[in-house]
């Protein structure tokens, strides 16, 4: 991905919001509302009890944080917006955003680096049989194994170099 945010086809990321907070036991339970003060705003409603608001504040800052990657320190991100989502409303648009390329297209996941790994990436309209959501789902799956299963809450970072 550090090849993607250099080519600037990265502008954005999903971090799977923290366990510890409730959300990810029963993912369909959520609602989210909005962001207010730097945290996401839910509403928790179990079927046949009235529902309650919750409140997790985003570990990443409100826009206009600032964000340096770890392995590229020469690599400083300013967060745009912040929002939270199910990793499974992700469109083919955010997909393309995240900076997957043909190299997932082609991988399953488990299997390692396919070939054609390292080659250009594509326009979306001309991509091989799959798609870029397709692509997203598997490199989410190697990062959180039970995020895309369950429909699990991820914060989602919109961000530009700076």
């Amino acid at each position: 991905m550090r090849e993607a945010l250099r080519a600037n086809r990265k502008t954005v990321t999903r971090r799977r919001i923290a366990a510890g907070f409730g959300i990810q036991e029963q993912p369909a339970h959520y609602r989210f509302l909005g962001m207010d003060k730097g945290s996401a705003l839910f509403e928790v409603g179990e079927p046949g009890a009235a529902p309650h608001p919750a409140r997790i504040p985003c570990p990443f800052g409100p826009p206009g944080s600032l964000l340096r990657v770890t392995e590229e320190p020469d690599l400083v991100l300013e967060i745009t917006e912040v929002r939270a989502e199910p990793v499974q409303a992700i469109t083919e648009a955010e997909a393309w955003a995240e900076g997957v390329d043909l190299c997932l297209r082609e991988s399953t996941p488990g299997t390692g680096p396919a070939t054609g790994c390292g080659a250009p990436p594509r326009h979306p309209d001309s991509l091989p049989a799959g798609s870029a959501v397709a692509a997203f789902r598997a490199l989410i799956t190697a990062i959180y194994p039970t995020a895309w299963a369950r429909n699990e809450w991820v914060w989602v970072i919109r961000f530009r170099r700076r």
